[in-house]
């Protein structure tokens, strides 16, 4: 498998997917801080602190991005969202949120196409993983539409939730599924 040794950028029409900065750090707190972007995550705290923020950046510069990356997401040169691709050695998975004033607007599809892209055709990766909250409808039909399909469902914790054990959706997307689906234009 690949290793890697300078971080794996990426941009997309409107996105870049860069290395998390120090001076992501007051953004990060601001939007992880809200609720509604929290309640959908399985290991960010809430109330989320800015202890919590310095220990995210931190952790997403001691990666080794040979099995973990941790991107941010930059629109219009402003910090918005995360995104995590882990486990790349074995069974790779990943997960994203992005603040809540830029939810509805096609970025998270468009910045895990990108995502995808790089794991799939840079990484030779054969299939992705990821899970989501039955309750959070939006982030199955961004996945779906990447060319996720379920393939069960199971429990999960969510820490912002108090530890709470949650239903979710399980999902994955095979190398094939992804590059059928984007060799054929159907991703918006």
């Amino acid at each position: 498998m690949t290793t890697q040794s300078t971080f794996p950028a990426l941009r997309s029409e409107r996105l870049v997917l860069r290395e998390m900065r120090e001076t992501d750090l007051e953004r990060l707190c601001a939007y992880l801080r809200d609720f509604e972007v929290s309640k959908s995550l399985s290991s960010q705290p809430h109330p989320f602190l800015e202890a919590d923020g310095r220990d995210y950046i931190e952790q997403a510069h001691t990666n080794d991005t040979a099995e973990n990356v941790t991107w941010a997401i930059e629109l219009d040169g402003q910090f918005i969202g995360g995104l995590k691709a882990k486990e790349l050695q074995g069974a790779a998975s990943v997960g994203y949120w992005l603040g809540q004033e830029h939810w509805g607007k096609g970025l998270m599809s468009e910045a895990l196409r990108a995502v995808l892209t790089y794991l799939f055709e840079d990484r030779e990766l054969f299939v992705v993983r990821t899970g989501v909250f039955k309750e959070n409808p939006a982030s199955l039909r961004v996945l779906t539409k990447l060319g996720f399909k379920i393939t069960g469902e199971a429990k999960h914790v969510c820490r912002a939730r108090g530890n709470v054990e949650l239903d979710e959706i399980q999902l994955q997307v095979t190398r094939n599924d992804f590059l059928r689906l984007t060799n054929s234009d159907v991703i918006s």
